[in-house]
């Protein structure tokens, strides 16, 4: 006999799935504080861009992520605002990568600057 909520069990087992590889938790860890093109989030972890689009089609695919279309670029955003509690609580600065020179938050006001000055 099927229970009731083993579907919500199951759309919460795809959600941690889809979180459960290092770098899809953390790119969307760095989305939660700002929307960022693949080329920034490549940059930032200083992975291949074929990488990055693999982990970003994962999580496109669960509706973690979401892509908009801004003239040439598309822009990566987390598409479950309900997705935030789950990633205060898993991408604390105790778990921040110690090779990353910067916090996601720093990268985001980079990448910020970088757009208000029209450099791609």
């Amino acid at each position: 006999m099927k229970s009731i909520d083993s579907d919500k069990f199951q759309v919460a087992a795809n959600l941690l799935k889809a979180l459960s590889h290092p770098l899809r938790l953390e790119i969307v860890c760095g989305l939660r504080h700002q929307p960022c093109t693949q080329t920034f989030i490549a940059d930032t972890l200083d992975l291949p861009q074929s990488t990055v689009a693999q982990h970003l089609k994962v999580l496109r695919s669960e509706g973690l992520v979401r892509a908009d279309r801004r003239g040439v670029e598309v822009v990566f955003s987390l598409a479950d605002p309900q997705l935030m509690e789950i990633l205060d609580s898993l991408c604390s600065k105790e778990n921040q990568p110690a090779y990353s020179r910067y916090t996601w938050e720093e990268l985001a006001t980079l990448e910020r600057a970088r757009r208000s000055n029209g450099i791609r």
